[in-house]
């Protein structure tokens, strides 16, 4: 399992290759925000984060660099989805953690519907996107699914 959640993560850190060598990364903050979440998930869900090996800190901390770096590749996608929708995906890694069986969010953000965005499926990625700003009834659709640090 943890094999297969680093092969997803790297899909989605690298990007589409022909951008890979230039400057137009697209959704760098929000590939690193969602990897900090599933890097401090994955240890709840015994999820193993080696490598990155680390000779300093927490092998979260060490993960947590590792993806820093990697995310400046942008998002698989080619899209930035938008703060709300990055919010509630990384609300979604969060909450799965802590539910019965929702580790498999934490391995693979894009099985969950807040994430599904991160998929490299343009229609998945456009309807997330709406869904994400779609206001809720609260009035207050830009607070929805904030997470607080």
């Amino acid at each position: 399992m943890a094999r297969r959640w680093f092969e997803t993560v790297l899909l989605v850190a690298a990007g589409v290759p022909t951008s890979a060598c230039g400057t137009d990364a697209v959704g760098v903050d929000a590939c690193r925000q969602i990897q900090k979440a599933e890097c401090q998930e994955a240890p709840a869900c015994g999820i193993a984060l080696e490598p990155p090996y680390h000779t300093t800190g927490t092998v979260v901390d060490a993960c947590i660099r590792f993806y820093d770096d990697q995310c400046l590749h942008g998002l698989a996608s080619g899209t930035d989805p938008g703060p709300t929708a990055v919010n509630a995906c990384v609300a979604a890694i969060h909450s799965a953690a802590r539910t019965s069986g929702g580790c498999s969010v934490v391995a693979n953000p894009s099985t969950s519907a807040a994430c599904a965005w991160l998929a490299v499926n343009s229609s998945a990625t456009d309807a997330a996107s709406e869904a994400a700003e779609a206001p809720t009834g609260d009035g207050d659709a830009a607070n929805d699914g904030v997470v607080a640090e």
